[in-house]
């Protein structure tokens, strides 16, 4: 499947576009040749704190983006802020998959990432609507309550502060029906997810980070100095080049391309709840995302809009299919809500990279090239976190050993991957059945 041209500039049916109150800046393009310390290609979470990072220790870095800052999974996000792996991942599978050393942290990075977000955002003074009233992962069914439960112990063992919830626990503090159980972190929350990139955009400008928007890379050659990157007739020389395209990367660089799956997900928020139902639904702020394969997630952003969602099903009318599936959903977790509540006001699509670990990895591409691929759903935690653990690395703060992920240093596809991208599209009712079923 080529993934060559799906960029949206636009950000067409975005809420988060229509409600941003971060002052959007336009990048010029790249024209002619420019040299840098450092190349970061993409101008997402992951991308933009490379950068910015990179920059406070003192490099010289160009950013270059395809669209325009955060026009990718960056700004198409639900703006869930969870201090918590994908899914049911604990951190002792981590630690089976990484090793160790890496595995403790990468766990400590991503248990303390949430609020690490939030913090950046203060210092920054990023106006993203940033809320951190804390995050639920509730139990759907008997299987995900084991699950779950299993999450709950390894945080509890590791020392976070979480608490375990009872049903009614539950109920009273999402006011959404039929959940069994569940845990929470008070550290996660909420965010406006394109205002955190555009805010990052200006932090990164200000640190000297030279951003060049609507020029897509097509080209990158190692010389003996480093590397050089080329749009079109442009190019920028620099030492060291780190890619951070994830799910928007192109068919010129297919070794980061088939690292992770492009999965194709949707979102949708309602218009505005009344006043009476804002005091019964996610009443303090709290947002929760729980383990079904067809999406049991929401939040509520700063005018009361419910967010909802799940992978697109790529037949017939994607849009008028997902907000069937959004409007049943909602009325499952949420029964208090009549036809009339559950309007949409926006639907919107985008990509996200998902890798066969459900973690993200280095690749080493060339002596001084890399890539940062595969946050698979974890994006405004993880890929802000190990972007400043990454930039710090480029800045020779660290070392490749102390970035806290797998590191390739040889191709490696995706299995099957051309055939995972193209079922990927299709597999939402399948999905959907076994939700129903109770085996998720």
């Amino acid at each position: 499947m080529s993934m060559a041209s799906p960029i949206d500039s636009e950000l067409n049916g975005v809420v988060w576009k229509r409600t941003l109150k971060e002052p959007v800046k336009p990048y010029p393009a790249l024209v002619g040749e420019e040299t840098a310390d450092l190349v970061v290609v993409g101008a997402g979470y992951c991308g933009l704190n490379i950068a910015l990072h990179a920059a406070k220790a003192g490099l010289s870095v160009v950013l270059l983006e395809a669209g325009i800052v955060g026009n990718g999974a960056s700004g198409r996000n639900g703006g869930y802020n969870v201090p918590h792996f994908p899914g049911a991942v604990t951190p002792s599978m981590v630690e089976a998959t990484v090793g160790s050393k890496k595995g403790k942290a990468l766990a400590e990075l991503v248990l303390g990432g949430a609020d690490a977000v939030f913090r950046q955002i203060e210092a920054y003074q990023i106006n993203c609507s940033a809320i951190q009233n804390g995050w639920v992962q509730p139990a759907h069914s008997e299987a995900s309550l084991k699950r779950i439960r299993n999450v709950y112990e390894e945080w509890k063992a590791w020392g976070a502060d979480v608490s375990w919830l009872s049903a009614a626990d539950v109920s009273d503090r999402l006011g959404a029906a039929g959940y069994l159980g569940g845990w929470t972190n008070p550290s996660g929350g909420t965010v406006n997810p394109y205002g955190v990139a555009i805010g990052l955009g200006r932090a990164a400008s200000r640190h000297g980070v030279r951003i060049f928007e609507k020029s897509p890379v097509d080209g990158i050659e190692e010389t003996a100095a480093g590397a050089i990157v080329r749009s079109g007739t442009n190019l920028v020389r620099a030492g060291k080049v780190i890619v951070a395209t994830n799910g928007y990367t192109g068919d010129f660089l297919p070794k980061v391309q088939r690292s992770a799956v492009p999965v194709f997900l949707y979102h949708a928020a309602t218009r505005p709840l009344g006043e009476g139902l804002r005091k019964e639904i996610l009443r303090t702020g709290l947002c929760f995302t729980d383990l079904r394969k067809s999406g049991g997630f929401s939040r509520l952003d700063d005018d009361g809009r419910l967010i909802s969602g799940g992978a697109v099903f790529a037949i017939g009318n994607r849009k008028a299919y997902g907000l069937a599936h959004a409007r049943r959903r909602l009325c499952q977790l949420f029964p208090q809500l009549n036809a009339a509540d559950i309007e949409f006001d926006d639907y919107w699509e985008g990509y996200c990279a998902i890798t066969d670990t459900y973690l993200p990895h280095v690749q080493q591409l060339g002596r001084e090239v890399f890539s940062v691929v595969g946050f698979s759903t974890r994006g405004v935690n993880l890929a802000q976190n190990l972007g400043r653990v990454v930039g710090e690395f480029a800045a020779g703060k660290r070392t490749l050993d102390d970035v806290p992920v797998q590191l390739i240093e040889e191709r490696r596809d995706v299995s099957f991957w051309p055939l995972k991208t193209r079922v990927a599209r299709f597999m939402f009712p399948i999905y959907q059945a076994k939700d129903g079923l109770g085996l998720t």
